[in-house]
């Protein structure tokens, strides 16, 4: 795992350290990239079940304005903030180590919201419905806001609340982009 472009292009990133943690693929990152270039500069980003960070960091490394990093996992959060090392100290970050439902509730109290969000749940989990309720209902996503969700290619997403802007597959993996219904 790499950083793919930016100001930490090139920078290694460590894999993953415990079952079950399924880093984006660089090929599926770069393109989701790729996708949401013109995004990224200035944005809030929310990457949700971080993982290894790899998403969230590429966004910093193209200038987003600020990254929330959040997982569950004691063992995630430790390779996010090891994969961080090289990081400029006015990168505006921070990391939350709690289950997604509570990270999003405490979000929506600080009154936060995003730009791009990035969801990429453990795929057996069943954790990707409760989350995106969650996200509509505390209203986490700005005016034009995306909601990037990495998932199993034979689930199909279908989110009342949400249109459906792009849906990518690369192998058994896809990429779907959600804005809300009334943009």
């Amino acid at each position: 795992m790499r950083v793919i472009t930016g100001k930490y292009k090139g920078r290694i990133l460590k894999g993953p350290k415990h079952e079950g943690l399924r880093p984006t693929a660089d090929r599926i990152k770069e393109a989701l990239f790729n996708i949401i270039s013109d995004k990224i500069e200035g944005a809030d980003f929310l990457d949700l079940f971080a993982g290894s960070g790899a998403i969230g960091i590429e966004a910093l490394s193209r200038n987003a304005n600020s990254v929330v990093f959040a997982d569950a996992n004691p063992v995630s959060i430790k390779l996010v903030r090891e994969n961080m090392r090289f990081l400029d100290p006015d990168d505006k970050f921070r990391i939350v180590q709690l289950p997604a439902e509570r990270t999003l509730e405490i979000i929506a109290k600080e009154g936060l919201s995003f730009d791009l969000i990035f969801l990429d749940p453990p795929f057996q989990a069943g954790l990707l419905p409760k989350t995106v309720e969650l996200i509509m209902a505390f209203r986490l996503l700005k005016e034009n806001g995306i909601l990037i969700v990495e998932h199993p290619r034979q689930l199909t997403l279908n989110v009342p609340a949400m249109t459906v802007i792009l849906a990518r597959n690369y192998g058994d993996i896809s990429l779907t982009l959600l804005q809300t219904a009334d943009t």
